[in-house]
């Protein structure tokens, strides 16, 4: 009886070892199996557009590429509405690397070297195709990309926002004439001021954020945008005219932070050059122009009054802007002018 009670004390000893050896085993397993799950890096995205319409759909689509080429190592976290602060709070993250990536009008850039203001000039393009195809032109991409990486921003992609139109309270415009004595929102940028005011409106320089309220009451008389984003900000709900000027054609920019680009692998960096290049194409192929037809025919529905005009008598009225602006440029917005110039002609 004893020696069949050693027997069985051992039995029990061996299997207690063999259990706790398996559960060694599962444990080292589970965690080589975590070790060698990939790594995510969380991409901020901080914008001022909203949360909904054309360029979320956009964000929510370069999000989607940037997951797709990085085999899931980069997960783009979107921040729309200024969450993360504004244009400004957004730039000074990119230089520092606490926030990865945005959005801007190019324009914007000029807040860095006044080089960029090259781009308010007002009638500098026949559309924004032909922006989009120059400003990707390898020859103009060295130069902007130079100067851009030089202020801590590394450019992978650029949208078409088509031509900026009036889009008021009061009336139809129709001539410059119309425009007297209406006070017209613009964006904070000089060259943008001086040629509304040379339209005839009175240019009113407003943070984006308080347009509508502006316009709701009667600060504002108007402001100018594109069909798409007129619809997205639900400007129609308060006016009803919207007449195609097309006195502004400026894209936007999509940039990373440089510090925190660099610090990244050989890999996720080709993964966020080929996401940046898959979107632009896109954008500029598939969902602005879509954008364009769909947005138009809903902002007929709802009753706006969309027009065309004849473009000649504003181009007449803008081009003293545009002769003082040369007049007065450095060297390096002259130079930029004269690349742009002579580049767009091939498009």
């Amino acid at each position: 009886m004893k020696k069949i009670t050693t027997l069985l004390c051992a039995a029990v000893a061996l299997a207690c070892i063999g259990g706790c050896s398996d559960s060694k085993d599962n444990k080292a397993q589970a965690q080589n199996s975590a070790s060698s799950a990939p790594k995510t890096t969380v991409v901020k995205y901080s914008v001022v557009f909203g949360s909904s319409g054309t360029q979320a759909d956009g964000a929510n689509a370069l999000g989607a590429l940037i997951k797709e080429h990085s085999k899931g190592r980069l997960n783009m976290q979107f921040y729309p509405s200024g969450q993360l602060g504004d244009k400004v709070a957004a730039y000074e993250g990119l230089q520092n690397g606490t926030i990865e990536m945005t959005e801007c009008a190019v324009t914007d850039l000029s807040a860095f070297n006044s080089m960029w203001s090259v781009f308010s000039l007002p009638y500098m393009w026949e559309s924004g195709e032909q922006a989009i195809k120059t400003l990707t032109d390898p020859e103009v991409m060295a130069v902007l990309s130079a100067d851009a990486e030089a202020n801590g921003f590394k450019i992978i992609a650029w949208t078409d926002l088509g031509s900026r139109s009036f889009v008021n309270t009061k009336r139809p415009i129709n001539t410059p004439a119309d425009l007297k004595g209406l006070k017209i929102r613009c964006m904070e940028d000089a060259v943008l001021a001086d040629s509304i005011n040379a339209m005839g409106a009175i240019a009113t320089p407003l943070p984006f954020s308080e347009v509508y309220t502006g316009m709701q009451q009667g600060t504002l008389d108007g402001a100018d945008y594109q069909i798409p984003n007129v619809l997205a900000a639900a400007w129609q709900e308060i006016c009803p005219y919207m007449s195609l000027s097309e006195h502004f054609t400026i894209p936007d920019v999509v940039f990373v932070s440089k510090v925190w680009f660099d610090g990244l692998s050989k890999a996720d960096q080709e993964a966020i050059v080929k996401a940046g290049n898959d979107f632009t194409n896109k954008w500029n192929n598939e969902i602005w122009p879509n954008a364009i037809e769909v947005s138009t025919e809903k902002l007929e529905k709802t009753g706006m009054k969309i027009n065309e005009v004849n473009k000649e008598p504003f181009m007449q009225a803008v081009s003293p802007v545009v002769e003082k602006f040369l007049a007065n440029a450095t060297e390096e917005q002259k130079k930029l002018y004269e690349l742009l110039d002579n580049t767009k002609k091939k498009y």
